[in-house]
């Protein structure tokens, strides 16, 4: 096809109006599409909390983790009638703390497209435990040890020997370990009107495990006859949540520092485990030789003995911050701080009932055979409370 113009001839050294201004609007569109194309640029390089398209991130951290004390309220040890004047606690009340616990965290994820990622966590952090103990020699003069009790036949506050001066000597330890884990698997997706956001949802499990247990040694001092008799109670609880989570992310980059923080919070339930068991290892009723072993120690006894399992509703919010650094552009190195929290859980120092009816123990009756009477105490049941754990991370994140 054949196309045809006209123009006028003007003097050399004068633009024509015409073609000055076909020239401008020419400038200006390349300018246009130069700042359109930085613009692109930029938008590509702005800061998002999405992985690129097809791209795995992972990272690994080690933790130095902080809990809440256990709380173990009631007395164990005594230098008297709980209630009378002068008589200390020697050991138990408070709480108990296993301080800092080393473990680590396993996190993943994964670009679907512009708009979808999957991502998932895994942390430890592996058992710890923390003991305390009271000795008496059981010499003359020494202090008795007393384990402190409320009868419940008698309707009183009472006391029995696990030390005796000048017939038995006595040591009795509490200790208290605990283990905690989780995991985690979100979908996230970025907010279109705010830059370097994104909310995610998903599922969540939580597993706090912890144990409080009373070991007593009552041996004979000479010249008395060698004799056994060492009781065991042990309180253990298990707490597994089972939960869906809401949250969000945000991002901060300056050339190689970036810094993160994310809030989330699951509703669920919250599967709590209660097990209980004691028993008394003697050699007291064999003429001192063979050592037998009797159910039933001095808080755990026939009545509340056993396994038990409930489930309640929970909550457990999480917030998280982390600094990192680009160390190149497939790998970073970041450190973090993390406060987590859930509003059920059983702890086992909690499931101690110090309301006794000895009748249905050999360690409280001294006799090899029982003949229970009176209430089913103590009782089992579940004393819930809040828990916490907060956590100090350095890890790297490496890309591909």
């Amino acid at each position: 096809m054949h196309t045809t113009s006209s123009f006028s001839v003007e003097p050399v050294g004068r633009v024509p109006a015409r073609i000055d201004t076909v020239a401008r609007s020419a400038r200006w569109t390349c300018i246009a599409a130069a700042l359109a194309a930085c613009g692109g640029a930029h938008a590509q390089s702005a800061p998002t909390m999405q992985p690129a398209v097809g791209t795995w991130t992972l990272g690994v951290e080690a933790l130095a983790m902080w809990q809440k004390g256990s709380p173990t309220p009631t007395p164990i040890i005594t230098s008297g009638v709980v209630g009378q004047t002068g008589t200390s606690v020697l050991l138990g009340g408070g709480t108990l703390d296993t301080n800092a616990g080393g473990g680590f965290r396993l996190s993943g994820s994964y670009g679907m497209n512009a708009d979808w990622a999957l991502d998932g966590a895994f942390f430890f952090v592996d058992r710890r435990s923390t003991s305390r103990s009271v000795s008496s020699s059981g010499l003359p003069d020494s202090t008795d040890l007393l384990l402190p009790y409320f009868d419940v036949n008698a309707n009183r506050e009472a006391v029995t020997e696990i030390s005796f001066a000048g017939d038995y000597s006595g040591t009795a330890t509490t200790q208290l370990s605990n283990r905690l884990m989780g995991a985690e698997g979100n979908v996230s997706w970025p907010l279109a009107s705010m830059r370097g956001v994104s909310m995610f949802a998903g599922v969540r499990w939580l597993q706090l495990e912890e144990t409080y247990s009373i070991a007593t040694s009552s041996p004979s001092i000479p010249p008395n006859a060698i004799d056994i008799w060492t009781t065991s109670d042990v309180f253990d609880t298990s707490n597994n949540f089972y939960g869906v989570q809401l949250g969000i992310r945000g991002r901060y980059d300056d050339d190689r520092w970036y810094a993160t923080g994310s809030g989330k919070v699951a509703l669920g339930g919250m599967v709590e485990k209660v097990g209980i068991g004691g028993q008394l290892n003697t050699n007291d009723f064999t003429g001192f030789t063979t050592v037998r072993t009797y159910a039933g120690g001095y808080f755990a006894l026939p009545s509340n003995i056993g396994n038990r399992t409930r489930t309640e509703f929970a909550v457990v919010p999480e917030l998280a911050l982390t600094v990192g650094y680009h160390i190149t552009p497939t790998m970073n190195l970041f450190a973090g701080y993390n406060v987590l929290y859930a509003s059920n859980v059983v702890r086992p120092g909690n499931q101690i009932d110090r309301n006794l009816n000895t009748t249905q123990s050999v360690a409280f009756t001294g006799e090899p055979v029982v003949d229970p009477s009176g209430p089913a105490k103590p009782s089992s049941s579940f004393n819930s409370s809040t828990y916490w754990a907060q956590n100090l991370s350095v890890g790297l994140e490496f890309r591909f």
